[in-house]
């Protein structure tokens, strides 16, 4: 049984390992990124792999690619993107939030909660050149009187 996700238990969500895969398909989804940057060592990674996302799998399945980067072996782009906006963090697992065209949204470190997570999902879907949130209405059929609706 193969799993998507090089260290751990995909759970069955579907790691891609190459950014390049991972921002396509997002491109092609209109979802964001998530990468996991992190190793098997790494007791809170395999939290975050195995439990905590799983747990959420519906928000994560709706909103995001996700992209599984060893932190001993990552690819030149991602250390990139790492090392520009991530060169604080110590504590593993880096999760990095990107646009589907490669754009830096937002990053945490460390362990995270259920809770914690689902707020970090929220801000890994704004956009960092604008943080009002029309964008991310079309196509889902809000609508923004809410009393218009026949029953």
């Amino acid at each position: 049984m193969a799993s998507s996700h090089p260290h751990f238990d995909d759970k069955g969500l579907h790691w891609h390992h190459k950014l390049d895969e991972a921002l396509a398909v997002a491109q092609k989804e209109g979802k964001h990124v998530l990468v996991e940057y992190g190793r098997k060592a790494c007791g809170n990674c395999k939290i975050l792999v195995e439990a905590l996302l799983p747990a959420v799998k519906a928000e994560v399945d709706a909103a995001f690619v996700l992209l599984a980067t060893d932190c001993d072996a990552p690819e030149p782009a991602v250390r990139a993107i790492g090392g520009q906006h991530m060169s604080h963090a110590r504590a593993l697992p880096f999760v990095l939030y990107l646009r589907s065209d490669g754009a830096f949204v937002h990053g945490t470190q460390g362990a995270r909660t259920k809770d914690q997570l689902l707020h970090d999902f929220i801000h890994g879907r704004e956009d960092p050149d604008h943080h009002h949130h029309e964008e991310h209405d079309h196509g889902h059929g809000h609508d923004h009187g809410g009393h218009g609706h026949h029953h």
